[in-house]
């Protein structure tokens, strides 16, 4: 390499470290030109801006431990349903085994009660009597109620099924007493014959609870899956039989709810044997009713209750163990719905 051209590159690297130490200064200044410009703005216009409060709750670890869960939701219906359910019956199981005596209750465990109410022929025969009258009632509701939940299911105006569910379900919204009365009275005045017989009972039971028997059941026929029933016509199937293997079948669940729902009411209603048995007719409500109100032997009617809701839930556990029989989506099915398609 000559002279010259060492002296060219030396002159190049003069050239690059200027301009190199030029941009540093650049650099420089225009750093210490924001600083001063910062300063000159003033404190007060960079306050500490807190985070907003939705983020910080959700720094809490006690948040973070039940964010996406959904039990904490439930807790006010537990809490409602403890107070209003579990320790009412709580009560009536310790009053139907301690044995009170004058003004001191004695917390000493006696199953007295429950033998008498086992031996009491009049008392089971009551009991069977109240089964029968609600099992018809219910049998009369389901019946009644499956074709008006399938015409509104298939509407074509969800405007009209909507205002004709609302007009169904009102009934529920107003007091069951006033309901009671004006029946009574309607029927006094048609003739007080029918007052006081087991069709009045069973009348008053359909009446009042019919609309607790439509919901579950249009709930269960408009989510089906239409394609089932589709499928079923394109194999040939004709409308009944789609209708039954498809419709009915996997609209079983909500039968079952329904029919739960109403003898469960009509099981344990104190104002329609009340009102519509115009006190020919005593049923198991109204033997509680005389020995918690009328009587001295408060344990006893303890016991009834007692025994009459241990009934009760083991209806409303066979009801749910069948209905899950035929849960389309259920690990259990029993010819489930989908299979019955390819069967027709």
């Amino acid at each position: 390499m000559t002279n010259s051209e060492n002296k060219d590159v030396i002159e190049n690297q003069e050239i690059t470290s200027e301009v190199i130490d030029n941009k540093d200064n650049v650099d420089v200044e225009t750093e210490l030109e924001d600083i001063e410009n910062i300063e000159a703005i003033g404190e007060s216009e960079f306050v500490y801006q807190k985070p907003p409060l939705r983020e910080r709750i959700e720094e809490f670890k006690i948040v973070k431990a039940l964010k996406g869960k959904i039990w904490p939701i439930m807790v006010p219906f537990f809490v409602v349903m403890g107070f209003l359910v579990v320790l009412p019956l709580l009560g009536m199981l310790l009053f139907a085994i301690i044995d009170p005596s004058g003004n001191s209750i004695k917390f000493k465990a006696n199953f007295e009660n429950f033998l008498k109410f086992f031996a009491s022929k009049n008392i089971m025969a009551v009991l069977g009597l109240s089964l029968l009258y609600a099992f018809g009632a219910s049998i009369i509701c389901v019946a009644m109620a499956y074709p008006i939940a399938l015409v509104l299911a298939q509407l074509r105006s969800k405007m009209l099924a909507k205002n004709m569910w609302v007009l169904i379900t009102l009934p529920i919204w107003i007091s069951m007493i006033l309901k009671i009365i004006g029946l009574n009275s309607l029927l006094s005045l048609i003739g007080s014959s029918f007052l006081g017989t087991p069709g009045a009972i069973v009348l008053g039971m359909v009446y009042m609870f019919l609309p607790f028997a439509i919901s579950p059941i249009y709930n269960a026929i408009e989510n089906q899956d239409p394609n089932y029933y589709a499928a079923a016509l394109d194999l040939k199937a004709s409308k009944f039989q789609a209708f039954w293997h498809i419709t009915f079948r996997q609209s079983l669940p909500g039968v079952f709810a329904g029919f739960t729902l109403v003898i469960v009411q009509a099981s344990t209603s104190l104002l329609i044997v009340r009102y519509m048995g115009d006190g020919k007719i005593s049923l198991i409500t109204s033997i509680i009713e005389n020995y918690f109100f009328k009587g001295t032997d408060f344990g006893f009617g303890a016991t009834i209750a007692v025994a009459l809701a241990i009934l009760l839930f083991a209806i409303m556990g066979l009801m749910k163990l069948i209905s899950n029989k035929f849960e389309v989506r259920g690990s259990r099915k029993w010819k489930s719905s989908s299979n019955q398609v390819t069967s027709l």
